[in-house]
């Protein structure tokens, strides 16, 4: 690639990626395949380093239906990789920060909580939906290589009218 640039994406940038279908703490198990994908170009120094639509694979790392008592479901996401303009794969996390260096990944809880009333019945089942908006965040630092004539020029200004 003669018109190419090394681009060095840092650990722990924000990214907005979308759920790619629905998953439930009814039917999901520990291990299911979770689908994401990309909601808006990842930008680093001007140019595009992961393009908006792209998979992101995560998986269910816990799954508890709904119980007695007003017991709710819970399901927890593991957010785990994409991929880079360049086809490399890139690691993501939850949480902005990491904790400590447990290497199992850090997972997105999602729990439905009742006040008092909700004892009485059965609890509620816990629904990650298609669509749904989640930040991640890269979970390493990677250089990858650009094409120039893939970065976004500044906006240009609004014609008046």
């Amino acid at each position: 690639m003669p018109d190419a640039a090394s681009v060095t994406i840092p650990d722990g940038v924000e990214m907005t990626v979308l759920c790619a279908e629905t998953v439930s703490s009814k039917t999901a198990v520990e291990g299911d395949p979770v689908n994401f994908t990309v909601d808006e170009d990842l930008m680093v120094d001007g140019r595009v380093v992961v393009a908006k639509g792209t998979l992101v694979k995560g998986s269910v790392s816990h799954a508890e239906q709904r119980g007695r008592m007003g017991k709710a479901g819970k399901l927890s996401i593991r957010v785990e990789t994409t991929t880079t303009v360049d086809g490399q794969k890139l690691k993501l996390r939850a949480s902005r920060g990491r904790e400590g260096e447990d290497k199992t990944g850090t997972t997105v809880a999602l729990t439905v909580l009742f006040g008092p009333l909700g004892l009485l019945k059965r609890g509620k089942d816990v629904e990650l939906k298609e669509g749904t908006r989640m930040k991640v965040f890269t979970d390493e630092e990677k250089t990858i290589v650009v094409e120039h004539g893939v970065s976004h020029p500044s906006p240009s200004p609004v014609p008046e009218a």
